[in-house]
């Protein structure tokens, strides 16, 4: 009996002795797993320290683009050839992501990223051609708008292309409508404040002739009203917002087909009746791409001049007369903004066509200007300061490229 409960003692000190020791000698790597052999490094292939040994990403990547040091910059590839995609808008999610839209393949696109630009999903929409904008709705959806156009019948004609989808997007409904024989394009939407929607674009454009379009559509996408405005031969909206007091407001062109353009600016009440339109002549061909509402009541709107080959800004009251304005003429040919959004602590941040960051004082001073790339047709400054530029569509001044968003910090720049 004694020799039994010897040989067993001896049995668990020695399996207590070694079993520690073993366990002394067991680590974890950099990835937190035990006994591996992880290599942790930056494994984003864009990022200015990359490592091709890396196999666990510890979050050490620096970015950087013409000497700005960014937060992230993401690109994304939803087709086999990138030369057929397209982004024209970016707009905030409620959850802290963005939502992308454009085409891809000559369908329309939407993509969905979380608050890191990492991409969630995307889908393509075949009833489309492009998608201009896409905007969150208030049930957690989003409605995008843009046109299709057949490529296979003969007398086909673009038509306007509205899309309201779930949080995933799918589709809820989607509207096609257009004049019988002419060209009809939607440019933007918003969810007004009865829950319903807006449309603006142009309608009825035979080549030398159309209308700027304003179309209401319930929230399960049936017509409710529309109407059209001109203030010359061809007229073509590009940007809708709704104000305080229910009304919208549109921003465009007005002018000669082909020529002789200039900016041009519609009220219009809460049932699409026109309060007041202003067209005004700037120097050379004026457009304008993108508007805000001004903290005292007004509306800003960005765009060119000079004949497509400047960046142009202009300040109208509630009434629609002018503030100021600026048509900024230098050695580049900047094609002018696309897109323009609030400064927190005020004025304004702008985008042009060929990737150059502005920001302005709220009278149009220039604070900075930096050069970015494979970015021109968004700008959204975050909740914490931050500036997050995306998309990359062609006007005039380029040919479109690889869909790309990035993410940098104001403070950080000299």
């Amino acid at each position: 009996m004694k020799n039994t409960f010897f040989t067993f003692y001896a049995f668990m000190v020695i399996l207590l002795f070694f079993g520690c020791e073993d366990d002394n000698t067991r680590s974890e790597d950099c990835a937190g797993i035990t006994d591996g052999n992880s290599v942790c490094g930056c494994t984003d292939s864009t990022a200015t320290n990359f490592d091709s040994l890396a196999t666990n990403d510890d979050g050490s990547c620096e970015f950087s683009m013409n000497g700005v040091s960014l937060k992230w910059k993401k690109t994304y590839s939803v087709s086999q050839n990138s030369e057929y995609d397209e982004s024209w808008s970016v707009n905030k999610v409620s959850d802290g992501g963005f939502i992308l839209a454009g085409s891809s393949d000559y369908s329309g696109l939407l993509i969905k990223t979380d608050s890191n630009g990492n991409k969630e999903w995307h889908q393509n929409y075949s009833n489309a051609s492009v998608l201009y904008v896409a905007r969150p709705t208030t049930d957690g959806g989003f409605i995008a708008t843009g046109y299709y156009e057949c490529d296979t019948l003969p007398g086909c004609y673009p038509d306007i292309y509205i899309v309201k989808t779930n949080s995933s997007g799918a589709i809820e409904w989607e509207v096609s409508e257009g004049t019988s024989e002419n060209n009809d394009y939607a440019r933007d939407v918003i969810q007004t404040s009865d829950g319903n929607y807006v449309v603006t674009g142009t309608w009825n454009d035979d080549g030398w002739n159309s209308k700027v379009m304003l179309r209401k559509y319930s929230s399960g996408g049936n017509l409710i009203w529309n109407n059209v405005f001109s203030s010359s031969t061809a007229n073509e909206g590009n940007v809708l917002i709704e104000n305080a007091d229910g009304d919208f407001i549109i921003a465009g062109y007005s002018g000669e087909q082909h020529g002789a353009y200039k900016h041009y600016m519609v009220k219009a009440d809460i049932n699409g009746d026109q309060i007041w339109k202003k067209k005004t002549q700037s120097i050379g061909d004026a457009l304008l791409y993108s508007m805000l509402e001004t903290t005292n009541g007004g509306y800003i709107a960005a765009g060119l001049c000079n004949s497509w080959r400047s960046n142009y800004i202009v300040e109208r009251n509630n009434n629609g007369n002018i503030v100021w304005e600026s048509c900024f003429i230098d050695s580049t040919s900047r094609y002018g903004y696309n897109d323009i959004s609030h400064a927190k602590n005020g004025g304004y941040y702008l985008i042009d066509d060929i990737s150059y960051l502005t920001k302005i004082t709220p009278t149009g001073d220039v604070l900075f200007s930096l050069k970015l790339e494979d970015v021109n047709q968004s700008v959204i400054e975050c909740d914490n300061g931050d500036v997050v530029v995306g998309g990359y569509g062609f006007r005039e001044g380029n040919t479109g490229g690889p869909i790309s968003l990035l993410r940098l910090d104001p403070e950080n720049i000299e």
